[in-house]
């Protein structure tokens, strides 16, 4: 893939003020989160080839704007390539195989939606099926969204649920969980008595050894665990004289 290394014929501007490409960005300040990921880009080894430039906007609104960067030799050690940009860049990351670039599509703490696009429709199938993402589009862009009978949403820190579609309708649902006995009146179910354990004084202690002794990790833990188990029983009720004298 070629690029004319010069500034491309891409225009930001107000847009009820003249014929622009695109408009401002839409959180204030943001170009400089944007400047900085190029900036860190460019310092590992990247390199811009094209860039968009500016309409007739006041000085004033120059952070308000962002010029479309398509940037190479890119790779996962850079700032880019890791976090959420919301920006008009386009980093282009080569790849030898298949494998290798699932590999690096799942290299990412995100992952909300991804577009494979591919000569071959059942080669682009099979990549976008092994990305970790919400939504995926084989040969098109953002069509998943666009359809809103199906659910959208991310997975890993690109959120959680989904809306849209049959399980958008259940996001906005209360799930209510009801029982009932089917033998009932005949066999009713009974809320067993509070568990009166035979010791007073190390009651935590006791509690803890017992869990220990019925799912410890080993046969040693649990065995120290009903040694102490045995040793507590022993130590609190004597052949049984201690919980008489407290009784009496």
């Amino acid at each position: 893939m070629n690029f004319s290394r010069n500034i491309i014929h891409f225009l930001q501007g107000p847009p009820l003020a003249g014929k622009y490409d695109m408009g401002a960005l839409c959180m204030h300040e943001h170009s400089e989160k944007l400047e900085g990921l190029i900036n860190d880009a460019l310092d590992k080894g990247a390199e811009i080839v094209a860039r968009g430039s500016f309409g007739h906007i006041g000085e004033d609104a120059v952070d308000q704007y962002f010029p479309p960067t398509v940037i190479v030799n890119v790779n996962h050690s850079m700032r880019l390539m890791q976090e959420e940009a919301f920006g008009p860049i386009m980093p282009i990351m080569k790849f030898s195989s298949d494998e290798e670039v699932v590999k690096l599509a799942n290299d990412s703490k995100y992952g909300l939606g991804c577009a494979v696009f591919s000569g071959s429709q059942d080669r682009a199938r099979d990549i976008a099926s092994q990305i970790h993402c919400g939504v995926a589009a084989v040969n098109d862009f953002a069509s998943t969204y666009m359809c809103q009978s199906l659910p959208f949403g991310g997975v890993k820190h690109s959120g959680f649920g989904r809306f849209g579609g049959v399980e958008g309708l259940r996001a906005c649902c209360l799930v209510k969980a009801v029982v009932e006995d089917r033998w009932w009146p005949f066999v009713k179910t009974k809320i067993p008595k509070p568990i009166q354990y035979p010791v007073a004084e190390n009651g935590f202690e006791f509690q803890e050894s017992l869990v220990e002794a019925l799912y410890g990790l080993n046969i040693w833990e649990r065995l120290q665990a009903l040694v102490n188990i045995l040793k507590m029983l022993t130590e609190q009720n004597p052949a049984g004289e201690s919980t008489k004298k407290k009784n009496e």
